[in-house]
């Protein structure tokens, strides 16, 4: 395996088990490996502690999974045909051939870059590794910076924003975007706008960062933007991620047009014997069925189970996946399941969307609160295709209900018809999923 995030992890675990006589060895050129990249906000913000982001140690991995983790080595090429792989070790510098009889590939994805000069700026980061996070972190304990400027509106620049907040730093967000995080729908995203600036966070809309303003000590201070400059103690770049192909395109392995790695539903690439998965690798939508690129660790680490198995000489099949994500945003969960509705329409179907406010307990329950669901159907089919939920509470584990009906084609009468728990302590009688189903049902009209 060439990475040890998730899918590389989960793609040896997985091959040993199958094949308990298969020499399973796993390369990383990191220092840590199975690491919680998704936890590094809540541990910049003090939530979660640095001893705790790595639950597994290559020692560990050795001991109970039979796993060969090699830490501090970077596979620098892929020579399909050989069967073998130049890796260089980091610690010495010396480099060695090493043999394989399957090869998967995992080396997951990479931050893109705003391409500016003073990017590399000592309080400039990106949170795609768990030294950058450790890193960010010691900075504001040390450096106590006042003012932070996040260039990018996604999940991870809210994720940010909620942390620096906590720590009383005074944050500023730029996005190339009238509303944040774009994959949801409008009215979730003016929702999300809302509870930024009730917790003040400055949120710049339509902003194009143009440059920045360095000064003593390798630091920036300001980002400067088409409309204005923004100072800056600390400068935390979220624009998003590409899939790291290069090795894999090096030797020749397709890829598709989101640049991802092209593989079939064994995570089979077009090599014969060199499996991939991860967030190198493009995922069908099983909503839209087009190949698209969702770079998440929970199909990571699914897709990653299909490899190792199969390299073992399993037969497992990954299908495909649909956007399932969700993030606090303060005190709001904001969860997006399936398709949006331009997404839908795009892919051939006629989305119909409604939105209802239902209660998370039963109202007159003690900490019931708001949830706020908006469902898209197909008016065809009436299937459901994608929602959105919103609130303070009950949000999120709604959503996966939501996530688990589209992958299974669900119609909104069959949505109706569905018995859920009811107690006044977690949820009101009738469930904001029902009445949302109801609601759909009435838009619709009579089939």
């Amino acid at each position: 395996m060439i990475g040890g995030l998730a899918a590389g992890p989960s793609a040896a675990s997985k091959a040993a088990r199958t094949n308990p006589d298969a020499e399973v060895v796993l390369f990383e050129q990191g220092d840590a490996v199975s690491y919680g990249i998704c936890e590094i906000p809540y541990h910049i913000s003090g939530e979660v502690k640095e001893e705790d982001l790595s639950p597994f140690t290559p020692e560990k991995l050795r001991a109970t999974r039979r796993i060969d983790a090699r830490v501090l080595h970077r596979v620098e090429e892929i020579q399909p045909h050989r069967r073998t792989l130049r890796v260089r070790n980091l610690a010495g510098g010396s480099t060695s051939e090493e043999k394989f009889d399957r090869l998967i590939i995992a080396t997951g994805s990479r931050p893109r870059r705003l391409s500016l000069e003073g990017e590399e700026s000592r309080n400039v980061f990106r949170l795609k590794a768990l030294d950058e996070g450790i890193a960010l972190r010691k900075f504001v304990a040390e450096e106590r910076p006042r003012t932070a400027v996040i260039i990018g509106g996604g999940y991870i620049g809210m994720e940010m924003a909620d942390a620096l907040r906590t720590l009383g730093i005074d944050v500023t967000i730029l996005h190339n975007s009238a509303l944040p995080m774009r994959v949801l729908e409008r009215e979730t995203r003016e929702r999300v706008r809302e509870e930024l600036e009730k917790n003040g966070v400055r949120f710049v809309g339509m902003a194009q960062t143009t440059g920045f303003v360095r000064g003593g000590g390798s630091k920036i201070t300001h980002v400067l933007t088409g409309d204005g400059s923004y100072e800056a103690g600390i400068v935390v770049v979220a624009i998003g991620v590409e899939p790291n192909t290069d090795l894999a395109r090096g030797a020749g392995i397709r890829t598709g047009a989101s640049g991802g790695i092209h593989t079939d539903q064994r995570q089979q690439t077009s090599v014969d014997n060199i499996y991939a998965a991860g967030d190198c690798c493009e995922v069908k939508n099983l909503v839209t069925g087009r190949q698209v690129y969702i770079p998440l660790a929970t199909i990571a680490s699914k897709a990653g189970w299909t490899a190792g198995e199969n390299a073992a000489g399993g037969s497992a099949v990954f299908r495909g996946a649909i956007r399932a994500i969700a993030v606090r945003v303060f005190g709001l969960e904001v969860a997006q399941v399936g398709a949006g509705e331009e997404d839908a329409r795009e892919a051939g179907f006629d989305p119909v969307c409604e939105t209802i406010t239902g209660w998370s307990r039963v109202a007159v329950m003690p900490g019931s609160e708001r949830v706020v669901v908006r469902l898209i159907a197909d008016r065809k089919t009436r299937r459901l295709l994608g929602a959105n939920v919103w609130g303070r509470e009950g949000a999120v584990l709604r959503a996966n209900t939501l996530a688990a009906a589209i992958q299974q084609k669900v119609t909104i009468g069959e949505m109706q018809q569905w018995d859920l728990a009811y107690s006044p302590p977690f949820t009101p009688l009738w469930d904001p999923l029902i009445v949302a189903a109801n609601a759909m049902h009435k838009k619709l009209g009579t089939p």
